[in-house]
């Protein structure tokens, strides 16, 4: 059996997280969110094509205005998880996809 289909997208806290991240990248600051992606070694580049198919939120207009609003405030979602685990966390959601 599968995955059920709420559980195959990014959680509320995942998103944020995410958008938080990016949100700093773009502006160019080293906030609590690109901290605690270092600190757990999650490189923004690796996890954007899982993140971006599994999220309408983190692309295109969605994007530009979370660009253009302040700053979201997020913390680590992913537990004790390092970058490398939440990666195949975000393939795996991916491939259990109906398509």
């Amino acid at each position: 059996m599968g995955m059920n289909i709420a559980t195959c997208r990014l959680s509320p806290a995942e998103e944020a997280f995410l958008q938080a991240l990016l949100w700093e990248e773009g502006h160019l600051l080293r906030g609590p969110a690109t901290r605690a992606a270092e600190e757990h070694q999650l490189s923004l580049i690796r996890c954007l094509e899982p993140a971006n198919r599994l999220s309408p939120n983190l692309q295109g207009e969605a994007l530009t205005r979370l660009r253009e609003g302040a700053g979201p405030a997020a913390e680590w979602p992913w537990d004790d998880l390092s970058g490398d685990q939440v990666l195949r966390l975000l393939w795996t959601r991916l491939a259990e996809i109906p398509r």
